[in-house]
């Protein structure tokens, strides 16, 4: 059997590499990315699967799949690709790519639950496990959701009730301003 890739069909792909410097089209369906998925179980389309829908640019189904929100961004898939491809990077670019798309997408609130997450990222350098809490609850509406794990974490030390700021955080906000300006100078 022979497969026949049509300019339209790669244009997913090389828009991807233009975006990520990954190419899709290296990969070979080992399989290994979601034998080591710890969310693979929850995922409509499988990582090997969004792989190879990507090389046939079928980004109307890995969209619908909704599998890059369902991501964990854990990195297995990458340490365990035979042909060193970041498919982290891949799904990043996707979620990036989702913006401007016009396609359905099964978890509308997981989007702002990753631009709420990058935000306190990006202000303190790291995670605000408590910040991060009640800014998602708020945006679900549920602000007093899971208000009864708050005290005991609190009082054993596991939640910490200010944010510290992580030694790096001004560099890493050059870093994604500097991101944030190259992709507005590509799509502009």
């Amino acid at each position: 059997m022979t497969v026949v890739f049509s300019k339209e069909n790669l244009k997913l792909s090389k828009d991807l590499q233009t975006l990520t410097g990954e190419n899709v089209m290296l990969c070979y369906q080992c399989k290994k990315c979601t034998l080591g998925c710890p969310s693979a179980y929850a995922m409509r389309m499988k990582p090997h699967e969004l792989m190879r829908a990507t090389q046939f640019g079928l980004a109307e189904e890995i969209y619908w799949s909704g599998a890059i929100w369902i991501c964990l961004s854990c990195e297995t898939c990458n340490t365990r690709c035979p042909q060193d491809i970041n498919i982290l990077r891949v799904i990043d670019g996707l979620r990036e790519m989702s913006k401007e798309s016009e396609y359905y997408n099964p978890y509308p609130a997981i989007p702002a639950l990753h631009r709420i997450f990058m935000a306190l990222v990006e202000r303190f350098g790291k995670v605000y496990e408590l910040g991060l809490a009640l800014l998602i609850n708020l945006r679900m509406l549920t602000p007093f959701k899971d208000i009864d794990m708050a005290s005991p974490m609190l009082l054993k030390g596991k939640l910490k009730p200010l944010p510290h700021f992580s030694h790096g955080a001004k560099e890493l906000r050059k870093v994604m301003a500097r991101i944030r300006a190259m992709e507005k100078d590509r799509f502009a």
